[in-house]
């Protein structure tokens, strides 16, 4: 969900530019204090966990240049994260200002990297009847809101953790803090959704590289039966009504790294 048209080919994205995503990530968390177990990581930035470089069999992802969390519905209604604004600002997020109209916005944060580097911040969280996919509604009287996402609530259950150590922003020193990201079945609904809403070539090379690199095709099918039989929240099965393997059709070879090239053939 960029502002901008994301890179056409990997080479338009960089290792350094994904540290920095990663350190905007563990910045931000701060910024959330005691609910930041209620955050999920999802978006360009969940492969770099879900499939660490393992060279030379696993290469590395290619990477991001925004990042993206989900915020929880239940958190969301108890109204606790109405201090959410002030402790971005303290830290040194601001609102993103659209340079066409000059309106800044709620769901879209910004940190200034350096004079011609901003990350983006996404707040997300998953559709409801009384706010449907693309709209957006409050969570801190008007200073933050969120985005709606069609079945984006589904990675309050199905997620992975992982430990990372990085330098936080604005010379706050390394901290070390525990991500909870969309696990590989929710990864996948998710961008495959995705893709099919916006075809941008970002989501199938993401969604591929998860794909081949997550496992076997043994592993992942197994990854979804677990989910689908663990008793925990399942997505509707209307979000799976696409193929995937349409995405794999659509991302040209030039968008993944070489190692990826084939990754159709696995499809």
């Amino acid at each position: 969900m960029a502002v901008e048209a994301k890179p056409q080919s990997a080479d338009g994205y960089s290792a350094a530019q994904t540290h920095t995503c990663e350190q905007v990530l563990v910045t931000l968390l701060s910024a959330f204090g005691s609910l930041k177990d209620t955050i999920r990581l999802v978006g360009g930035l969940v492969p770099r966990y879900l499939t660490p470089e393992q060279y030379p069999d696993v290469p590395a992802h290619f990477g991001t240049s925004d990042v993206d969390v989900a915020l929880n519905l239940s958190v969301l209604a108890s109204g606790k994260y109405t201090s959410l604004s002030k402790q971005l600002l303290a830290r040194g997020f601001k609102r993103w200002v659209d340079p066409k109209n000059g309106w800044d916005t709620a769901w879209r944060w910004e940190y200034q990297i350096s004079p011609k580097q901003v990350v983006l911040v996404e707040f997300l969280r998953g559709s409801t009847d009384d706010c449907p996919p693309s709209k957006i509604a409050a969570l801190d009287g008007e200073d933050v809101s969120a985005l709606s996402v069609e079945h984006m609530e589904i990675v309050h259950d199905w997620y992975e953790s992982r430990k990372i150590e990085a330098e936080m922003l604005g010379d706050r020193g390394v901290t070390i803090e525990t991500v909870h990201y969309a696990d590989v079945p929710a990864f996948i609904i998710l961008k495959a959704l995705a893709f099919h809403s916006r075809a941008e070539k970002k989501d199938s090379g993401d969604l591929i590289h998860v794909m081949r690199y997550a496992g076997t095709l043994e592993d992942v099918v197994g990854q979804f039966v677990a989910r689908a039989n663990s008793g925990k929240r399942t997505a509707n099965p209307s979000c799976l009504t696409k193929p995937v393997a349409t995405c794999a059709a659509a991302a040209p070879q030039s968008h993944l790294p070489a190692a990826s090239a084939g990754a159709s053939a696995h499809l």
